[in-house]
């Protein structure tokens, strides 16, 4: 589910990196698909990447992919304008720590961020940094959460408050049936737990929730 929502926010003839490619699913839905023309797949490990290469062999569409060895976007010398930047499948902290050391050459117009945490630090330092949501969904996939950040520096919704930062800009103007979920979850687990009574940081947390999940 987590691929189809990614490759559906993808407009035609797009050019793409997939930082953590793996299996290198998105470039293989993204390609066959026809909304991608070209796929930049990143590992910063040789057994991933042949993996990556193995399975887009398997599609005979390696000549539309350039498949490198790196450390996610540092000292990356791409000379194509890349339209989406994804990175999926790793800690908030882990595609912050990317963001931060992106090659100063690299020129991308809008990232696809799906962390599997830590999606409040994420938002703090994309608000930290200038950017803005263009889209954000909160998506189910056998019974996890996972919250998907698509940003830009050039447009969307301002990060403006701390409330904006843990819950996402866009997502408290359209709150749906797997938001409210997860939040819900989320409140009952800290006031079950009793951990707002020993841990401060809990005790804001379960303020902010409160506020979405009382209405």
């Amino acid at each position: 589910m987590r691929i189809n929502k990614i490759v559906n926010l993808i407009k035609p003839n797009s050019i793409i990196i997939d930082v953590g490619s793996d299996h290198a699913k998105v470039a293989i839905k993204s390609l066959t698909n026809k909304v991608a023309t070209f796929v930049y797949n990143i590992e910063i490990n040789q057994a991933p990447l042949d993996n990556t290469i193995k399975n887009i062999n398997k599609y005979n569409l390696l000549n539309k992919t350039n498949n490198i060895l790196n450390d996610g976007l540092k000292g990356l010398k791409i000379k194509d304008t890349i339209d989406y930047c994804i990175i999926a499948g790793m800690g908030g902290k882990n595609i912050v720590n990317i963001l931060s050391n992106k090659s100063k050459q690299l020129q991308i117009d809008s990232y696809i961020l799906v962390p599997n945490n830590n999606a409040y630090l994420l938002r703090t330092y994309l608000k930290d940094n200038g950017y803005k949501i263009q889209y954000e969904e909160i998506i189910k996939e056998s019974n996890h959460y996972y919250e998907l950040i698509q940003t830009s520096k050039h447009n969307g919704l301002k990060i403006n408050s701390n409330e904006d930062c843990y819950f996402g800009s866009y997502n408290l103007k359209h709150q749906n049936k797997n938001f409210k979920e997860y939040h819900k979850n989320k409140f009952d687990h800290i006031l079950n737990s009793k951990n707002h009574l020993v841990n401060e940081q809990k005790a804001k947390e379960l303020e902010l929730l409160k506020k979405v999940c009382k209405k």
